[in-house]
């Protein structure tokens, strides 16, 4: 059965600092839970698929984050 998926991301400036990005990155990974009872897209939320196949380059802080977790 053909399906259809939107992606989304976080998007911030260039002048966000590192720790930021990273504390925003890593946040959000760690409330997950919270998220997916706020709104049910997010369940769909997974560490292992949030670096993959972006159209942007991530933020330094973000890949920091990705790194340390496993996801890069």
């Amino acid at each position: 059965m053909p399906t259809v998926a939107i992606t989304n991301i976080l998007v911030t400036r260039e002048d966000v600092s590192d720790d930021i990005a990273y504390q925003m990155t890593k946040l959000m990974f760690e409330n997950l839970t919270r998220l997916g009872n706020s709104h049910s897209a997010a369940k769909d939320i997974k560490l292992q698929n949030a670096a993959k196949n972006l159209p942007i380059p991530l933020h330094p802080g973000a890949e920091r984050y990705y790194k340390e977790a496993g996801a890069l």
